[in-house]
Parts: structure tokens; sequence; C-alpha cells
């Protein structure tokens, strides 16, 4: 009825499918501001209450209708284009989005609407040959249980747009009642980039780094749906091609150059393979029609993709807005840094090496702001920001609270709020005097990410109240998150369980149920330790195996109290060639890596939002460990691991100081690696046993990603740390 009167009142009555979508909105947008035809706008939507709809009705002024886009719903569409003059239909690529397109267009067809217009894609294969050719291609990847009785449905949703177009143009073949507008790539798309862009100075897709890509904005393509859509007597083609000429195309290196130039820092391009970048739309929740429409496709390589067109001024008498027009536009209000949207980095640690290492870095890059970092720094640079447009001498950087836990908590009998513990009473602010640590957790702010580095050195309990008490301080303070460090080897596909992993997990729960964003990294034991250990002499203790050593040693509950001390020099020796501990393979990584990747984790939060990640750079057997440190080793002096011990700590040189993990934790990172080779020697056993054959060599602890991926930066090898540090583990490893 609604429609009806509309109709009385001689406007022309547009019903638009996919209003809240970029183009839908877009298209509202135009039809609602030009003043040549009064015209009435309807937008079909699933639920009248969301936000989205009734901002789009307050700034278009349309009307709103409400359908049932699910199966069964089709009397609710007919309703909705009912007198309608034309309809805008924002086709998606989904099984499901196929569906609903289709039942649209059944509904306009039996409504009889003059002019249905359908937003498709470039990238269509519309030569039949071309498509038959690529529907075998796809079938031969399938699995045969897949490829075999292919429904229709699943054709559909295969095909998506060129199936949606054909529909179209069956139910409604007369000359002109379908327009199809083909477009490229929306130049809006790098939006989904924006925390990339923003975070860590780079953005991602999956094409050639000098591939010209066609591009349009959305808003032009608003302008060419409106004038299609408000002249529905007028005589148009059945398809047209908004591709452009050569300016309308942007190549991934002239796009970061671009970047580059207007927002005043180093911009990136990383191309990712079809299958990577199909997963990182998927976790960035991108509509399917935007990740299959990115994605390179077959028809990227044919000469008609490209093929430029002037059907965009022939529809509009307007010229269209290039790449550079739309990044000079629009860049520096959606990348440009600000304070408002960029994180701080609030450390917690307790001294320890990782947690010194940290300092050091951030130190670092303090002493020396720059809006290019170098390249040995990669994605944990230090975010810059410029204020307005003055020179580089204006240079602020984010800020980097460093906090070192100085004392436990004291068991008193005092009174614990919501089942928050007390934190310890002291802490220290790098160059700055003790303080109550409750006092410090106040200056959390919500710019702040937390790098938390358990205090693993204070003992269990006190290290679960420190974690305790600086998540709930972050969650009072609503910060971006918290990154916490943990073990490569919680959740390893080993039976072994231990109380130093208990530990870790209980710490890792502590965060996951806080209610605060989260990433976890979990680290290896680090190439550090070597630097820890000593070489022992002949008569000075006695050599023992891995069972002794672990019924000698005392284990982490039994000191969750108090700080672990060195141990008695009379303790049995686990020297690092004992069989099991020889052939065992080792899972490293540098301080420093650590620190970089920890660093670069932090202030790229946005993107790890949510994640658990693995990380390691080396992996290698004790005696090929043994091998890369002699060679780089002073050649008068051999390094001998056979005379060294696994778990020996000198005072002043306690593993926590040097290597980050305390000698609970080295030692549960050294049988976990023992018990892990043996499962995978008894795997390799078994499929022998039944005539297999299986690659150990390729059955090593996953990585999550890659370190070079997470900083930017290629990682420090075994090799090169120990070319690094061959003076200082040449003095504490050779024989005298």
């Amino acid at each position: 009825m609604g429609i009806q009167l509309r109709k009385l009142m001689r406007s022309r009555v547009i019903v638009v499918f996919g209003a809240t979508s970029r183009i839908g909105r877009s298209t509202l947008e135009v039809l609602a501001a030009q003043e040549q035809v009064s015209v009435a706008l309807v937008a079909a939507v699933e639920s009248t209450k969301d936000p989205r709809v009734q901002r789009l009705k307050q700034a278009t002024s349309c009307y709103l209708v409400q359908c049932n886009f699910a199966h069964g719903g089709e009397d609710s569409l007919r309703r909705a284009v009912r007198n309608a003059d034309a309809v805008l239909l924002v086709s998606a690529l989904s099984e499901s989005g196929v569906l609903f397109s289709r039942r649209v267009i059944e509904a306009a067809a039996a409504e009889q609407i003059s002019r249905l217009v359908v937003i498709s894609s470039i990238f269509i294969l519309s030569a039949p040959e071309l498509l038959a050719r690529c529907r075998q291609e796809h079938a031969e990847d399938q699995a045969a249980t897949e490829a075999v009785g292919a429904t229709p449905v699943e054709v559909a949703a295969l095909e998506g747009y060129e199936a949606v177009e054909v529909h179209a143009r069956n139910q409604l073949p007369e000359q002109g009642r379908c327009v199809s507008l083909r477009i490229p790539l929306l130049m809006e798309t790098l939006l989904y980039c924006r925390d990339e862009l923003l975070f860590a100075n780079r953005f991602v897709g999956c094409f050639d780094d000098d591939t010209h890509v066609p591009c349009i904005s959305v808003r032009d393509v608003g302008y060419a749906a409106a004038e299609v859509l408000a002249n529905p007597k007028r005589k148009y083609e059945s398809v047209y091609r908004l591709t452009g000429g050569f300016s309308a195309s942007c190549s991934p290196n002239e796009l970061a150059h671009f970047l580059t130039r207007i927002l005043g820092r180093e911009i990136k391009y990383r191309r990712l393979n079809d299958a990577n970048f199909l997963r990182v739309m998927k976790e960035k929740h991108t509509p399917d029609q935007v990740a299959q429409g990115t994605d390179d496709p077959p028809t990227l390589h044919l000469p008609d993709a490209f093929r430029s067109t002037s059907n965009f001024r022939l529809l509009t008498k307007r010229e269209r807005m290039s790449p550079r027009q739309w990044l000079e536009r629009h860049a520096t209000a959606l990348f440009g840094r600000t304070p408002q949207n960029q994180v701080q980095l609030f450390v917690v640690g307790s001294g320890e090496a990782l947690f010194v290492e940290v300092s050091k870095f951030v130190a670092s890059q303090i002493t020396a702001p720059s809006a290019f970092p170098p390249r040995e720094v990669g994605e944990s640079a230090i975010p810059t920001v410029l204020p307005g447009n003055h020179g580089v001498g204006s240079l602020q950087q984010a800020k980097v609270t460093l906090c070192t836990v100085k004392a436990a908590p004291e068991s008193s009998g005092r009174s614990r709020v919501s089942g928050v513990p007390l934190p310890p009473t002291v802490y220290q602010l790098e160059g700055a005097p003790p303080y109550p640590m409750a006092d410090l957790l106040k200056q959390l702010s919500s710019l702040d990410v937390v790098l938390l580095i358990p205090p693993l050195r204070l003992g269990v309990r006190a290290c679960l109240d420190v974690v305790r008490a600086v998540v709930h301080a972050a969650v009072r303070a609503k910060a971006w998150g918290v990154v916490l460090v943990s073990s490569i080897f919680v959740d390893s596909p080993t039976s072994q369980h231990s109380a130093i992993v208990e530990q870790l997990e209980e710490i890792e729960s502590c965060v996951k149920t806080s209610g605060i964003s989260y990433t976890i990294l979990r680290l290896p034991l680090f190439m550090e330790y070597f630097l820890a250990l000593s070489h022992v002499d002949e008569g000075s203790g006695s050599i023992g195996s891995l069972e002794e050593e672990k019924s000698d040693i005392p284990h982490a509950q039994e000191k969750q109290e108090s700080t672990p001390s060195p141990p008695s020099p009379s303790h049995m020796k686990w020297p690092l060639l004992e069989p099991s501990l020889a052939s065992a393979r080792m899972y490293l990584m540098s301080l420093e890596d650590g620190a970089k990747a920890l660093v670069a984790t932090a202030f790229t939060f946005p993107l790890h939002r949510g994640k658990t990640k693995e990380l390691y750079t080396s992996s290698v057997t004790m005696t090929e460990v043994q091998r890369v440190l002699q060679r780089h080793a002073n050649k008068a002096r051999p390094v001998s691991l056979s005379r060294v011990d696994a778990l020996g700590e000198q005072p002043g040189k306690e593993f926590w100081r040097v290597a980050f993990w305390p000698r609970a934790h080295t030692q549960q990172f050294l049988e976990y690696a023992v018990e892990f080779t043996k499962d995978v020697q008894t795997a390799a056993e078994t499929s022998a046993a039944v005539s297999g054959d299986i690659d150990t060599t390729a059955m090593v602890l996953p990585v999550s990603q890659s370190f070079e991926d997470l900083t930017d930066i290629p990682a420090l090898t075994l090799d090169q740390w120990a070319e690094n540090n061959s003076k200082r583990y040449t003095q504490v490893l050779a024989a005298h």
C-alpha cells in the first residue's frame, strides 16, 4: 500500500537489496542527493532494528521494508518489489547469497519490474569454453568424494556472479530490462587491511607486485547504478564493464608508493598465495564476494579482463576517480597515525633475561626516533606519529613503560577483593624509585598493550599472584589487551605432564578467562642457555642419565614458595651429550629475536588478538648444536658438550638471569625434547613394521607463524648466533 501511494505521488520507486553494503548505501546516497528526478527509496532489509539500517534511514531518508531473506520468504520479497519501477540487487557469492539473489530475481520477474540492476564482477568467465575449463579444473582439485554427485546448488555457488547473471537474463529476457554492472576491484577493499596499515605498515594481497589491477571507488559504482535505476524507461545494454582506462588501474607496488608518500612512513606490500589470502580474509570476517573478488582469478591473465572501456563515462557523463585521487582524498583520514589509534607498551617482568632484552631493545629505538625504522627492526619498531603537518623534528614515539617486580607478595592475612590477589608490595619503574605496585597499575590506560613476562623465578604462587593483579588492572583500565609469554610445550603432543606445565596452563587460563583481549606467544628454549652453562672437570662430580637426574632434582612443587636456589655441587650431572639428549631435537630462539617478536606482537596487537602462537627459529639436535658451536669457537679450546652439565647453575649466572627460563622450566624443556624424540622414533618404528615409510625429519613441533612473517625481518640462525657469541661461550664451555 505504501509503494502504491508513492506511485500516486508520481515518485519513481526504487527498491534496494543489499542496502547496508557499501555499494547499496552509496547508491541510495547518490539517489537521495540528486534533484532531477523525484524518487522514493526503499531499503529491503531483514531487520529494521539493525543499527546499520537505522543509520542508513537517517542518512538517506529511505523507507524500510522488512523481508524474510531465508528460504520460504518469497512472498515477502514479492511484496517488497510490488509496483516498484526499478530494483537494485547487490549479489553475494556464498551459496546462500546466490540462492537469495535467485529468489529476488524471480520476485522481480513475477511482479513485472521494468528494470533490474545487478552488481556483478568483471572477473566473469563469459566465454562458455573458459567457464567449462574452469569447472573442470575445479572438479580436478576436489577430492573424489567431493567431485562426484555435485548438485546444481553447489555449481551455482561455485560460479557465483555468473550464476546470478545467467538466471537474471533467463527470468528477464527482454533487452535492457536486466542490466548487469560488472565492476572491477573496489578501492575500498583496502579498508580490510586497515589494521595492517595502521599497526604494521603493510597491506596484503594475492596479485603480483607489478600487476595492474583495475579499480573503482564505491561512490562511482553508486553513480553508475543510480543513473540506470533512475531512468527505467531508457534503453540500456545488458552488460556494462566499468573498467575504465589505464589510469583507473593500479599495481600493488604503485599503491605502496602512493601510501608511503601520502602517509609519510614506509608502506610495504606482502603477497600471499591464494590459500593464505583467503584464510586471512576469512579471519577478518570478510564477505565472500570481497574475498573471492580480490583472489587472483583465472581471468586476470586474459586480455579481456583488463579491456579498457568508456562505459562509466557513457552512463554517468562524468569522469571516474583514479586510485591516486582516491588515496589523496581518503588515505590520511583512514590510515593516518594519531595518538588515539596507536598502542602504548606496558612491560611487566621481574628483571629476568627476556625482560632485560626487551628493555634494551625499546631503549635503543627511543634514543633515535625515526619515521622509517631500520630494516633490522621490522614490525617491532616503536611507532612514531607525525602531529599535523610538522617536520620530522616533531616526531612523537609511542609511550613505553617498563615495570620490574622486585619482591614477592607478602604472606600476610590482608583481605582480597573480588578474588583478586594482593600484588607484590614493591615494583620499580625503570629509572625511578620503588613504588607500591598497585599505584603503577593505576597508570594503565585504554591505549596500553600489556606485555606480560611472568615472573617465574619468584615461585608458582607469587608468579600467579602477579599475573592476576596485572590482568585485573588491565581489565579495569580497558586496555587494548595482554601479550603473554608462555612455553612452546604447553599443549604439545607429548603425553608427559608436570607441575611446570600445569603452572603455565594456569597462567594462560587466568588471561583467557579474564575477559580481556589477549595474544599468547609460546616461546622455546633460548640460545643464551648455552652461555649459562660451564665445563665440568673430570673429578668434579658424577655423570648420570636422564632418569637419575629427574630423581635427584626436586620438582617445582617443592620450591613453589621460594626462589629456586643453585643446585648443590654434589648433585648428579646430566651431560648435554648423554645419549637421550644428544639425539633429541632442541627448539631454540635467540633472546634478541624473542624480544623483537614480543614487541612486534604488542605493537601490531590488533592483528593477533585472540590467538595463541607457537614460535621458534631453529630446530636441531644437541649433537648438531655442538658442531655449530665448535665451528665458531676458538680452535685452541675445543667445545665438548659431553662434559657440560645440562642443569648446572653457577652463582650469579642462574638460568633466569642469562636465558629467562628458571632451572625447573629448563629441565622441562630438555625432558620434553627427549620425550618428543622418542615419540617420533616410535612412530617411525611402527611405520616400518607395517612396511610403511615415514619422513621423521618432517615430524617437528608446528609453528603458527614464521618469525619473518611476524616481524618482517629474518631470524637469527644458530650459526649466526654462535658467530656473534663465540668468545662468550668458548670461555664457559671449552676445557681449560
